[in-house]
């Protein structure tokens, strides 16, 4: 990856009260509300977690259980760990006793790429890394594309309950459009789970329990609104991407057109 050209969303952020706790940036209505924090890397990303409990134990246990849930599901998703499960699939060609998460990723993908025409297909990893090594070189990049749209369709994938594997060798597969709306959702969970009632959950996409200052809603912009300043969100979830996500350039973004093979 060319880090200096290429960048990420570099946030991952929760914030979660319980619903007896009123907080804001600054002010702390509940005097024994104590404030229990994480920073660091999650997604391939800077990342922090803050909660706020009246039991300070409670919280640290909570975020600790969100952290090793986080940790786990990027061992299967991430593409930034060499031994994850995508990678392992990518590299050899087929996955053994996949684990029930990427099964149930894919499963669900397949299902958006039939119902889609193939408009969202996890196959589109070649095509991302022809754009990584030749952005700047046109010719190269168009030789490339070439190649890598014979290996693009999501029918080049095989599912089955103990084993996944790709039809064509050099097949590989991404699913950062797909897996970090489903951690942020899992994460989500466990908070609700945990009795959290006011949180907002934001790792790549938005999920929300409750709202937030007196219940109201999450106010949520986005790069995309034009006409309104934001978006509301209570006990709703939001997914988003656009080409300020990862640019490799001026011309070339992450979001490909599987048709052209290009942005």
């Amino acid at each position: 990856m060319h880090k200096t050209q290429i960048s990420r969303r570099n946030f991952l952020t929760i914030t979660a009260t319980s619903l007896t706790l009123v907080v804001t940036p600054n002010i702390l209505f509940a005097k024994k509300t104590e404030k229990v924090s994480w920073k660091g890397i999650a997604l391939g990303a800077e990342s922090n977690m803050t909660l706020f409990h009246e039991n300070s134990l409670y919280a640290k246990d909570t975020l600790n259980i969100c952290i090793k849930e986080i940790k786990r599901l990027e061992n299967i998703f991430s593409l930034f760990i060499p031994n994850s499960s995508i990678c392992e699939l990518n590299k050899k060609g087929f996955l053994r006793n996949p684990p029930k998460e990427l099964l149930e990723v894919l499963k669900f993908a397949q299902d958006i790429s039939k119902k889609t025409n193939g408009a969202f297909d996890v196959t589109v990893q070649p095509l991302w890394e022809a754009h990584a090594k030749y952005y700047n070189d046109e010719e190269k990049l168009k030789k490339a594309i070439k190649k890598a749209k014979k290996l693009v369709s999501y029918k080049n994938i095989i599912i089955k309950e103990d084993e996944i594997l790709f039809k064509k060798d050099g097949v590989q597969i991404t699913l950062n459009g797909i897996a970090q709306g489903y951690i942020t959702d899992k994460i989500t969970n466990i908070l609700r789970q945990k009795g959290f009632t006011n949180v907002l959950v934001d790792l790549g996409e938005f999920n929300s329990i409750g709202g937030y200052d007196k219940n109201r809603d999450w106010n949520i912009a986005t790069p995309y609104l034009k006409n309104i300043p934001y978006i509301k969100l209570n006990n709703q979830a939001m997914a988003s991407s656009g080409a300020y996500g990862t640019k490799f350039n001026q011309k070339y973004h992450h979001l490909f057109d599987v048709n052209s093979g290009t942005s």
